[in-house]
């Protein structure tokens, strides 16, 4: 047993051995590389190489670096200047910005409460328009009316203040609907505006004029000239036929139809103007006009016993509903503001 022990103790030995060993080689490596180290540095030490670079020390190197040393402190300043500016530039822009910002606010707030004073209203702003629209052309068809008896352009005007009217859908304005629409139907029962027929008689007689044999037969042919006692009688007696009828000497018949056209163009502005007492008076001179100049005949008498019937009747047309659109509208705009 103590035999077995022993040679039991005595086997690990071997293996201590290699161990130490090889921690031998391995130290002496390292020093082997250490000394290795050091000789190639002194080596280089010895030869002159320096191991950190050499710095150039003269004068003149040292005036070059701080010459360029300045140059970039120049530089730098000048940027730290650029941005400084551009620093200030950008809190102007954006201040600006912040009081154009609140500006905006601002009016959109002011807006806002208009649109609401807008929404309250009774009254809307498109209602407010389509009023003031047709009032004005009411008023033009009022004095179309009054002031020449225009019956078209009264008729058209009051056509367009009706369109505008019947846009209001608020039940404020029904009777203003309502009226607006006897008085067009006031204005389309007129079936013929005595005016217009006057003007026709007036343009048929012009055309018939140049058509009409002259008076007692003088026109272009000339009676020849008498001779001897006939011309001496003559010019002391003229024998001129009594009557109604007042014959006008040749030389004197252009005047004469140049003051019966002159006596047309006055029928016709009094015509224009709806004046019936001076166009009365200006076909009774019409018609003294066209006896002494034409022979009356069978046209002739037509043309002045129409025009004699136009002449008496009343140019004017009484309209009780004209212009009671225009009342009742500024009547209702009176009773709705508040």
């Amino acid at each position: 047993m103590n035999v077995k022990d022993d040679a039991m103790t005595e086997t690990p030995a071997p293996a201590a051995t290699s161990h130490s060993r090889i921690g031998v080689v391995l130290l002496a490596s390292v020093l082997i590389v250490a000394i290795a180290a050091f000789a190639w540095i002194r080596l280089r030490v010895d030869s002159g190489e320096a191991l950190v670079p050499t710095t150039d020390l003269s004068a003149q190197a040292l005036d070059q670096r701080l010459l360029v040393t300045e140059q970039h402190v120049a530089r730098l300043e000048q940027e730290r200047a650029a941005l400084q500016q551009r620093l200030a530039e950008s809190a102007n822009r954006t201040k600006l910005l912040r009081d154009e910002l609140l500006g905006v606010s601002e009016r959109a707030a002011l807006i806002e409460d208009s649109v609401q004073q807008l929404s309250r209203s009774d009254r809307s702003a498109m209602d407010s328009l389509r009023l003031n629209e047709a009032e004005l052309l009411l008023i033009i068809a009022r004095e179309r009316w009054l002031l020449s008896g225009d019956l078209a352009g009264t008729l058209q005007a009051t056509e367009l203040a009706a369109t505008a009217i019947n846009g209001l859908k608020d039940p404020l304005w029904l009777t203003l609907r309502q009226t607006v629409t006897r008085e067009l139907a006031a204005y389309r029962a007129i079936e013929a505006d005595p005016r217009a027929i006057a003007r026709g008689e007036l343009d048929a007689l012009e055309a018939l004029l140049p058509q009409l044999p002259a008076a007692n037969g003088s026109g272009t042919e000339t009676a020849p000239e008498p001779y001897g006692f006939e011309r001496l009688l003559k010019a002391l007696i003229r024998i001129q036929p009594t009557g109604q009828q007042t014959l006008i000497a040749p030389a004197e018949r252009q005047a004469a139809q140049t003051a019966l056209a002159l006596e047309i163009a006055n029928a016709r502005t009094a015509l224009q103007l709806r004046q019936s007492a001076e166009f009365k008076n200006s076909a009774r001179r019409i018609d003294q006009w066209l006896l002494r100049l034409y022979a009356d005949g069978k046209a002739l008498q037509e043309r002045r016993q129409r025009l004699q019937q136009a002449a008496n009747a009343p140019l004017s047309i009484a309209l009780p509903e004209a212009g009671s659109t225009l009342s009742e509208l500024q009547r209702l705009k009176q009773s709705a503001m508040p």
